[in-house]
């Protein structure tokens, strides 16, 4: 991220001198947003949405002033901005190319589905079988810390694509071992979906 400042006045707007709802545009090349984005007309901050708004654009922001606004006034604008080429086109390639090339496995995934009786009891009925390219963290029994005793998180994770077909109560086969999928999160980064996260327990009886 970049934080900028720039200068102008009441002029560099558009429309007359003493008008309301002139915009002025900034010279950001880069994504901004609300978080940090400062305004100040003669030394006084703006209120966001009832002095100012702002339409966030990768390149040309713009600003407009509600109230009336004169030309030899003098304007300040604060921002951030994600630089071009540092991480502002990360998308699921970054992943496919890098920690999937690099370390992927092949396990295979048991679609399952659950159904639940009148009295609370649960069928797991076995899919077919397909394989799945995921990066596998080494099985090793996570406890969540900030709950009293030793609950237990997770035994073993592993990360695969973002679109890949996988849900609550699959069972991975890895290694000659079976896992329960208990939970599913997308990592995203600037908008972007860059892989899945998935937590796995040991089915001791499998």
């Amino acid at each position: 991220m970049e934080i900028k400042t720039e200068h102008y006045n009441g002029s560099d707007c558009t429309g007359n001198s003493g008008g309301s709802n002139r915009t002025l545009t900034i010279s950001n090349t880069g994504i901004t947003t609300d978080n940090g984005f400062l305004v100040y007309v003669s030394g006084l901050a703006l209120a966001l949405t009832s002095e100012y708004t702002v339409d966030h654009n990768s390149a040309s922001t713009v600003i407009t002033f509600i109230n009336p606004l004169w030309n030899d006034q003098t304007i300040v604008v604060q921002y951030t901005q994600q630089i071009s080429g540092i991480g502002s086109q990360a998308d699921s390639d970054d992943f496919i190319n890098g920690p999937l090339a690099d370390f992927g496995v092949t396990v295979t995934r048991t679609p399952v589905t659950v159904t639940t009786d009148f009295h609370g009891n649960k069928t797991y009925t076995d899919g077919t079988n397909e394989d799945l390219e995921v990066v596998f963290e080494n099985p090793n029994t996570r406890y969540i810390l900030d709950k009293p005793g030793l609950t237990k998180n997770y035994d073993a994770r592993m990360f695969t694509k973002h679109d890949a077909s996988i849900q609550k109560y699959d069972k991975i086969t890895y290694d000659s071992k079976v896992y329960r999928v208990d939970t599913i999160s997308i990592r995203n980064f600037n908008g972007n979906s860059i892989f899945k996260t998935v937590t796995l327990f040991y089915i001791d009886n499998e």
